[in-house]
């Protein structure tokens, strides 16, 4: 199936100067919400704090359970999972002073206040210590890294140095806008929206490699042929299956967005902005930025 006739041919690098500078006014309004708004909001997996799992034999929202616990503390994120013997809930509050006999009982008796008496039974208590927030912080940005480093030497290996390069810089692109994303929102960052970023990141990458590869066998055949036309060439062949992929994940993200009132909302909203920049800079960055770095490191032709 083609969304995208085969004889199709947009000048997309010719317009990439347009792509510049719609791509530094994201960069720029992503890293101005560090001055602006402060640092991304770190959830409990990171920061510390305490996780109760609750058992409710009765039916109730999340937004119920938030608000009966609201005593203790604003800083609550609930997550829901509904099975056959009832819901559960995941609780995350932040680091308290009370032992974990006494908080289970007060999240006990605030939710039967609020829901029923007996309605509530608790599962567990778990504490996350500030040190294992801050190894799994340290530990999140390591796995980037050797990530990014690791996909430099790949993508260098299996193509060229700059296409290597540029697909770095997709990812970084897309991380910081991503970054940028959930800071102007407010949003927390917890475990559940890194495995998000982690997803976008995959998606990314394989976009750009399917780009990259149509630009490497472009390069054997169209060997005469103006580099920018090369480029072009690549990017029209493989847009119809990049406009599938990402359409096609859209649609099921949209569901998820439409439908789910817990935290996997958050983790839908990651997908949504994390996969339409991905597509968008695996075409208007990846590219451009190869293009651009020829002039230094030029493209080695079949």
């Amino acid at each position: 199936m083609d969304l995208i006739k085969p004889n199709t041919s947009i000048n997309f690098l010719g317009n990439r100067y347009y792509a510049y500078a719609f791509t530094t006014i994201m960069i720029i309004l992503s890293l101005a919400s560090i001055p602006i708004m402060g640092y991304m909001k770190l959830g409990i997996d990171f920061t510390g704090g305490t996780v109760v799992q609750v058992k409710l034999n009765k039916p109730a929202h999340t937004e119920q359970v938030r608000e009966a616990l609201k005593p203790l503390g604003e800083n609550l994120a609930v997550q829901e999972f509904t099975g056959a013997s009832g819901d559960e809930f995941v609780i995350r509050m932040e680091q308290s002073e009370e032992s974990a006999e006494k908080l289970s009982q007060q999240v006990k008796n605030l939710l039967e206040n609020k829901i029923g008496k007996g309605s509530a039974e608790i599962r567990g208590v778990e504490v996350v210590g500030p040190k294992v927030g801050t190894d799994l912080q340290e530990s999140a940005i390591w796995a980037t890294v050797i990530a990014l480093i690791l996909l430099l030497i790949y993508m260098a290996f299996r193509f060229t140095f700059t296409m290597g390069l540029a697909a770095v810089v997709c990812l970084l692109h897309d991380l910081c806008i991503l970054y940028g994303f959930f800071a102007w929102t407010g949003k927390e960052f917890n475990l559940t929206i890194l495995a998000a970023m982690l997803t976008v990141v995959g998606y990314d990458i394989n976009d750009t490699i399917v780009v990259c590869d149509r630009i490497r066998d472009n390069l054997k055949v169209m060997k005469k042929a103006p580099l920018i036309k090369v480029f072009n060439a690549a990017i029209n062949q493989t847009l119809s299956r990049t406009l599938l992929t990402s359409v096609g994940t859209l649609l099921a993200v949209a569901a998820f967005l439409v439908f789910e009132t817990n935290v996997l909302k958050d983790f839908a909203w990651a997908l949504l902005v994390g996969i339409v920049f991905g597509t968008y800079s695996s075409i208007f960055v990846a590219s451009p930025l190869v293009l651009e770095l020829d002039r230094i490191l030029p493209v080695r032709r079949g």
